[in-house]
């Protein structure tokens, strides 16, 4: 049986790897500002339509998008104003690692003992 805690990482991890898309964000920061069809998120965000589609499908299947059938058109929405707290703490925090030198920071450095580091995969430990 899965723990509680172990089912959580797992749903954590999930959202986000949906997160982790440029296109699904912009997607999100332009539901910020309200309800809209895929007509209009696909201007607001330079998408074609069938590309803006499947990225709402996957972020309404993740629970952080809802659609609402209005006429003939469907709108979407933001579910919940902490996906929108979430998306303004990622953009934040990698506005703070660009300005830490992100590129440099994030980059693999050997340890200097030749034990470690770029092309070390693999290895066995003894």
């Amino acid at each position: 049986m899965i723990s509680k805690e172990s089912l959580m990482m797992q749903r954590s991890a999930k959202l986000a790897r949906v997160l982790g898309s440029p296109a699904r964000l912009r997607i999100l920061m332009a539901l910020r500002e309200g309800a809209w069809c895929v007509t209009t998120l696909m201007e607001r965000v330079g998408r074609p339509q069938a590309n803006v589609s499947q990225h709402l499908m996957v972020l309404r299947a993740a629970g952080l998008v809802v659609s609402e059938r209005e006429g003939m058109r469907v709108r979407y929405r933001i579910r919940d104003q902490r996906v929108l707290d979430l998306v303004d703490a990622l953009t934040s925090l990698a506005r703070s690692l660009d300005e830490l030198d992100a590129d440099e920071v994030m980059q693999r450095k050997s340890c200097g003992r030749g034990i470690c580091g770029p092309g070390k995969r693999g290895r066995v430990w003894s």
